[in-house]
């Protein structure tokens, strides 16, 4: 191990002759050889979890750690084109949606009501006159949905809790239902305006030079899940619904102020105030979660240090990603592939895809010792194996990957 997080990567750099049966000839795309590979270990994993692995997946109903997570994955396989496929894989994710034993205490996507209530939202638009009897149409779900701003005030405001969350839920309806005005921009800009107004109070007890700040459990997290990458990340990707001056006098300069906390390696502080741990390499804490938020910011801001900045994460996550605790996405090396995929489809350089595919395989492999945190839910999407087999899916059609429950 390089680190206590992370193991030596003994990975070849690429080269055209070190990516040879891994991409095509032409760099550009993912080899049949690669992508049998890929197919080979989503269908035997996926059989796994759908037999030997059912009590682990029902633990609960949200998507971090429980169904919900597997009805994700089957919307993901139906979402890109239309195949005779499709309808299956949809009445099958409704097996793994439960929206009448919701507890009504949490707002987000990830561990709260909202998932299942946006999934099943989608599901219903997309199956039509073909949903089950019994499962309600789609309008009547996005009502129960926008019904959740209710917990808005006495929510936190970041990713897996909180209102950055929720916020990632109505997106990802409207991404999914086009074309129709299921959920007003109003209400999206309530969750924005509640969101920025939070920020712009602890900014201003803080007296930092920042016009946003948040924090989580009485600390200013940094990382994706529980901190301000997460939280401004769904703001540039509610980029539609908030104003010019927002953006310019808010977002930006918040993001431009979280950038200078980098370590001198490139990496980040997983907290303000922990500038002597430069340990975790990870989506929730580290480079790999600012990684799409730097990207994005180049694509809306039109600045190359952006991209710059997210360019040096990725040779951060190359150096330092094969992380000790496992494959998760969280908190493990198939969310740091997620990393290498967004850089691919940012610049199309082919290095970032085969870092991608290396990483992919160093998950599928499971060579001893290189999981040294048994995750506490093993099948779940962010924690367990659930997420590895998300990834495979995505690796095949490379190009319109997103990280699950965090990318649109």
């Amino acid at each position: 191990m390089i680190s206590k997080g992370s193991f030596e990567n003994n990975f070849k750099d690429y080269s055209p002759a070190a990516a040879n049966n891994i991409l095509t000839v032409s760099q550009t795309e993912i080899s049949n050889v690669f992508q049998e590979k890929l197919q080979n270990y989503k269908c035997s994993k996926l059989d796994l979890v759908i037999t030997d692995m059912q009590n682990d997946i029902f633990y609960d109903g949200t998507i971090y750690t429980g169904s919900a997570g597997l009805a994700l994955y089957y919307l993901t396989c139906c979402s890109v084109g239309k195949n005779e496929n499709n309808h299956e894989n949809l009445k099958t994710a409704l097996n793994y949606i439960d929206i009448n034993n919701l507890k009504g205490r949490r707002i987000s996507f990830l561990c709260g009501d909202a998932g299942p209530l946006a999934l099943a939202t989608v599901i219903s638009y997309k199956l039509g006159t073909r949903r089950p009897e019994h499962f309600p149409d789609y309008r009547l779900l996005a009502q129960r949905l926008m019904s959740l701003i209710s917990l808005l005030e006495e929510s936190p405001d970041e990713l897996l809790y909180g209102k950055a969350g929720y916020l990632y839920s109505l997106l990802f309806v409207m991404k999914h239902i086009t074309g129709k005005d299921v959920i007003p921009a109003s209400h999206f800009e309530k969750v924005i305006s509640s969101i920025i107004k939070s920020g712009k109070k602890l900014s201003a007890q803080m007296k930092f030079d920042t016009p946003l700040l948040w924090e989580w459990h009485d600390k200013i997290y940094f990382g994706a899940a529980h901190g301000m990458t997460g939280i401004l990340y769904m703001l540039l990707q509610a980029h539609a619904y908030t104003s010019a001056a927002e953006k310019k006098s808010f977002i930006k300069p918040t993001i431009d102020w979280l950038l200078t906390h980098r370590f001198p390696s490139g990496n980040f502080p997983s907290s303000l105030g922990s500038s002597a741990r430069d340990r975790l390499v990870q989506w929730c804490h580290g480079a790999t979660g600012f990684v799409p938020l730097c990207l994005l910011a180049y694509q809306i801001f039109e600045d190359d240090k952006y991209l710059k900045i997210a360019l040096q994460c990725g040779d951060v996550i190359w150096q330092r990603g094969l992380c000790s605790k496992g494959y998760s996405l969280c908190h493990g090396v198939s969310g740091n592939a997620y990393a290498f995929i967004q850089l691919y489809q940012a610049t199309k350089n082919p290095m970032h895809l085969y870092r991608a595919c290396c990483f992919m395989e160093w998950c599928a492999l499971e060579r001893p010792g290189t999981e040294l945190h048994r995750p506490d839910r093993p099948a779940s999407l962010f924690e367990g194996m659930v997420g590895r087999i998300y990834l495979a899916e995505d690796m095949s059609r490379v190009l319109n990957a997103k990280f699950p429950a965090f990318c649109l």
